[in-house]
């Protein structure tokens, strides 16, 4: 079904292009042959706009080709019965070209700034929430994000942000802020997922516009959750340290027991042989 809309969206971009270039040239054709020379030339604008933002690629050779199409009809169609037209359509020949150059060079540049958005969305390890702050609708969120929340990207993608974040009070309080620092700030939030809990977000502004406010999201309950986790092995882990501790006390204990009871009965044994050894000399010497 994507693939299916995506293929009626390029047709009709390139009929507009067609009918637009093919307009402009019946015109001019008409125009020279009646002697109209006034208006024709602006035909050429629209369909060299519209490559600019459908076509921002291509637009420079496009430009180039339907420049060489007009100039090379006023040529053909006047000759030299009017000199001036003729300058004329050379001036605007070059007008044509820059508007293509000029245009085309600041489409790339938004297609390449959204290319580095896109990418931004997709590759981070954090969440990105994207919303529009004027008709306060969610532009995109990434599956991080959307995971979080507990839905479908497809389900957030144009819903209103009061959606998940239920709170008006802090998303003005949010956009207040966003105007007095733009980014290089943290909020921290409660936002609703679709099963109903809330769960604590904190919003970095990454890009900020007039009509699109990029966030970056943090997610404080799984932080919470890894941060008692750690807690917990901590504490297993001292457990585990004093219990064998102990362990080792209880065998000092014993081992010093056993010592001591090794030397009381060496002592005994020693003594013993003490008292034997005087009796057994005085037999001798009887």
């Amino acid at each position: 079904m994507g693939q299916q809309s995506w293929d009626i969206e390029a047709v009709i971009r390139l009929f507009i292009v067609v009918i637009a270039s093919i307009s402009a040239i019946l015109c001019t054709i008409f125009s020279l042959t009646h002697g109209i020379s006034a208006a024709f030339s602006f035909l050429y604008i629209l369909p060299i706009i519209c490559v600019v933002y459908f076509y921002p690629g291509r637009a420079v050779l496009f430009a180039l080709g339907i420049s060489i199409i007009y100039i090379g009809l006023v040529y053909s169609l006047v000759g030299a019965i009017d000199p001036f037209l003729i300058a004329v359509s050379t001036a605007w020949f070059a007008i044509f070209i820059t508007l293509a150059v000029v245009a085309s060079s600041y489409a790339n540049g938004f297609v390449e700034e959204k290319a580095r958005i896109r990418h931004i969305m997709e590759n981070t390890f954090e969440g990105i929430f994207c919303f529009d702050p004027v008709s306060w609708r969610i532009r995109e969120v990434n599956q991080k994000c959307a995971e979080w929340l507990l839905y479908p990207r497809s389900e957030l993608k144009g819903s209103l942000v009061s959606t998940v974040w239920t709170d008006a009070d802090a998303q003005r309080r949010f956009m207040g802020e966003i105007k007095e620092r733009k980014t290089g700030m943290t909020f921290e939030s409660l936002f609703r997922q679709k099963s109903g809990s809330s769960i604590r977000f904190v919003l970095s502004p990454l890009y900020v516009m007039k009509d699109m406010v990029l966030c970056s999201v943090t997610n404080l309950t799984d932080a919470k959750v890894a941060d008692e986790e750690i807690r917990q092995t901590l504490e297993d882990l001292a457990r585990q340290v004093r219990e064998r501790t102990a362990h080792l006390e209880r065998l000092n204990e014993e081992l010093r027991a056993e010592i001591a009871e090794r030397r009381r009965l060496e002592h005994a044994l020693l003594s013993g042989e003490s008292n034997n050894n005087p009796g057994n000399g005085e037999g001798i010497r009887s």
